[in-house]
């Protein structure tokens, strides 16, 4: 198999959801306080799965033919140009030029052709990186994933942020092109968080339809809406079915979901995820029970002052009341 290490921008951060936290459960506690335990784990699946599908999706569009700029890495910080096709194991590391994925990443490439298996793996203790992830992300496509029908598996191997440990299999198939001319994907995932003794489970079926950035490995102009359905459970406790009943904007200037709501359903109660009007700021709101409070995305802890705050700091902070 051929390794390249690439090369470019710095992979879109995660937000800060994996501060020094305490084990909390959901056992034994009220209503409000298992509904907002759960509203802030599912915003922190999301937020995983947003820093992450960026890299899949970039990653699968560039087809690695030996057409993008390669460069050989010199041990004086100097890059010298090498031809793909002259390239021999024994010369060094060879950096790809594309602009999709940072120097603490390798790509491994099965071949030149499909079918073909991309293993992309994080390095530990990465400085760029404010939260540090590793393991590899293993994704299997069948073509091109800009092909319509191509299809597409991804597994996550021994993968962490920061010491928050998260497991994907997902399949992921090209629809083609939707009535506005957008590419739709549609995604079935299994997740599953590990967070001290606290573990979430998310089942999705997701559709994102492509705005912009599909059929480039640029991340700086994806857009995307995501909509779809799945369920939730804490510690195999708290069940809820999920529906996003509007879809969720992804935007690659911004660095959380600029607009979209998700109602989180158990036992006829609802809570509803609230992620604004469009505006890129890190704040959502939360309601439960009759009352709508703001959480802050970067933390996911409720305004101060709040009856929220007292019941639930969110998943990973603090126990529960």
């Amino acid at each position: 198999m051929k390794k390249w290490i690439i090369t470019g921008s710095v992979i879109l951060i995660m937000t800060g959801t994996y501060s020094c936290q305490k084990s909390g459960t959901t056992s034994n506690v009220s209503s409000t306080s298992t509904n907002l335990y759960t509203a802030t784990a599912e915003l922190t699946g999301n937020a995983i799965s947003k820093s992450t599908t960026i890299d899949e999706q970039s990653v699968a569009v560039e087809k690695f033919d030996g057409n993008s700029p390669a460069y050989l890495a010199g041990p004086d910080g100097l890059h010298l140009g090498v031809d793909f096709h002259g390239w021999d194991t024994h010369i060094g590391s060879l950096c790809f030029g594309v602009p999709h994925i940072d120097s603490c990443v390798t790509v491994t490439v099965s071949g030149t052709t499909y079918p073909r298996e991309i293993v992309i793996e994080f390095i530990q203790g990465c400085e760029t990186h404010k939260h540090d992830r590793q393991g590899k992300i293993i994704i299997n496509l069948s073509d091109t994933i800009t092909n319509s029908g191509a299809l597409e598996t991804i597994t996550y191997e021994d993968f962490y942020i920061d010491s928050v440990k998260v497991d994907l299999t997902a399949t992921i198939e090209n629809k083609g092109k939707n009535d506005s001319g957008n590419w739709v994907l549609e995604k079935n995932s299994t997740q599953t968080i590990n967070k001290n003794s606290e573990t979430v489970v998310r089942t999705n079926h997701e559709s994102f339809e492509w705005v912009s950035g599909f059929e480039t490995s640029e991340k700086s102009d994806n857009i995307y809406n995501l909509s779809g359905y799945g369920s939730l459970s804490v510690n195999d406790t708290a069940r809820y079915t999920k529906t996003i009943t509007t879809p969720l904007l992804f935007d690659a200037s911004c660095d959380y979901f600029r607009s979209g709501v998700i109602e989180l359903t158990r036992n006829g109660n609802v809570s509803v995820i609230d992620y604004g009007d469009g505006t890129c700021d890190n704040v959502a709101t939360i309601t439960t029970n009759g009352v709508t409070e703001e959480i802050n995305l970067h933390g996911n802890k409720f305004k101060e002052g709040g009856e929220f705050g007292k019941k639930s700091e969110g998943f990973g902070h603090g126990s529960h009341h």
